[in-house]
């Protein structure tokens, strides 16, 4: 029997696997198998928030499913759009909870912020366009380009980190990387992996860049909700025409599994994307859609949830100055930038080894403590630090810290 081969592209993800999925590779191992290791796994790597969400969601969603008639509604098919009343209630939530003026007609809701980038980079790009991200930039922007577009897409990196690594983004850098091809910028604030964010003149002087020249500014804001310097005016202000607002629910929520998101923009490109998922996606959880628009609508309900950012920004920066101050004080050859906001620490260990991927696998392997490596993020020779799989746990990063230090006195 001959057996079907598998797409070239699918050969090509196999053959460029994420160092993040195989470091899950053993820590689901360890799950299974805690026995086989010495110590007990401290989990730094991944990039999702371990406190639960706020418990008016869990009120909403027994409402619903006790509610025969509204749970057998939610159980339908949706319109590819978003449902309606979701939509309005994003622009109360989008006011209320963040103090920014949307308009219901340029929002299109997606299947989580992943889903919702791929169908804009096939919304907004050609086979042969020009690419600009940020370096060091999210892992799976390039994954999705390439897999999206068949590798045949060409991407530029404006780089973040200077020589001395200072984070100083330079325009100038950017107006040499845009050309007549170019069709989109994307940037990430706050930053992963780095946790910086762009002041308000460097990231209107994009935004200007790209009304100039013609692109897309792709804004992902996975991490809004977790700023622990003066938020930007920009953060709050109406999108400008060349903006396209990527908006996670998963971080500020805490509901990564109900794969909720929405992106506003242009509503050329929303009409563009709402036509590319009724060929991918049909249309986004209804069921996800239905909860929040009944917590969305009500504006005690959205006071409830602004409190709960304001709450969680508090103790999340609490464990960020703790997660790099430990860093620095047992770690004083490592270079670190002081997170303003996101859940990571990003750090040069280049001094101790120069593969990050070496560095992360041998300190996982003895000690148990697992990283991701900065080569997956465009910055060979750093790491990232993820304090948020133990925010609750805080006294875990002391713990990890320790071992780390361990362990760099064994290869040194």
């Amino acid at each position: 029997m001959v057996k079907p081969s598998l797409s070239e592209i699918s050969r090509y993800a196999l053959s460029h696997p994420s160092a993040i999925r195989e470091i899950m590779t053993i820590v689901t191992d360890y799950k299974l198998h805690p026995e086989k290791y010495p110590k007990p796994l401290i989990y730094l790597g991944g990039g999702w928030p371990q406190d639960p969400p706020p418990p008016i969601l869990l009120e909403h969603y027994k409402r619903l499913g006790e509610n025969r008639e509204h749970f057998i509604e939610s159980c339908r098919y949706g319109t590819t759009r978003g449902q309606p009343d979701f939509i309005e209630s994003l622009v109360d939530y989008e006011k209320t909870v963040f103090d920014r003026e949307i308009e219901d007609e340029e929002v299109v809701v997606g299947l989580g912020s992943s889903e919702l980038t791929a169908a804009v980079f096939l919304a907004t790009l050609d086979p042969g366009s020009e690419v600009v991200v940020t370096r060091p930039y999210y892992l799976n922007y390039l994954r999705q380009l390439e897999i999206e577009l068949q590798r045949n897409v060409r991407v530029k990196y404006w780089n973040m980190i200077d020589e001395e690594g200072v984070f100083s983004p330079n325009l100038d850098e950017l107006q040499n990387l845009v050309t007549h091809n170019t069709r989109l910028v994307i940037l990430a604030i706050p930053g992963n992996p780095d946790s910086q964010i762009l002041d308000d003149d460097v990231y209107e002087g994009v935004v200007d860049l790209a009304e100039e020249k013609g692109f897309w500014v792709l804004t992902d804001l996975a991490y809004r909700a977790f700023i622990y310097t003066d938020i930007p005016s920009y953060m709050r202000r109406k999108r400008r025409e060349n903006e396209l607002l990527m908006v996670s629910l998963s971080k500020e929520l805490r509901i990564p599994g109900w794969r909720a998101s929405y992106l506003v923009a242009d509503t050329s490109v929303c009409k563009a994307v709402e036509t590319i998922e009724q060929a991918r996606t049909l249309c986004p959880s209804r069921l996800v859609q239905e909860i929040l628009a009944s917590i969305f609508s009500d504006k005690d309900n959205l006071k409830i949830l602004r409190e709960f950012n304001e709450r969680s920004k508090v103790k999340y920066a609490q464990v960020a100055s703790k997660t790099y101050q430990s860093l620095l004080q047992n770690l004083p050859e490592t270079l670190a930038l002081k997170p303003k906001g996101s859940f990571y620490v990003f750090f040069y260990i280049g001094k101790y080894m120069q593969s990050s991927k070496e560095f992360c696998d041998k300190l996982l392997k003895t000690e148990q403590v697992a990283l991701a490596p900065g080569k997956d993020f465009g910055m060979e020779g750093w790491v990232r630090l993820s304090f948020a799989p133990v925010v609750e746990e805080p006294w875990l990063i002391d713990e990890a810290i320790r071992r780390m230090k361990e362990f760099i006195e064994t290869i040194r």
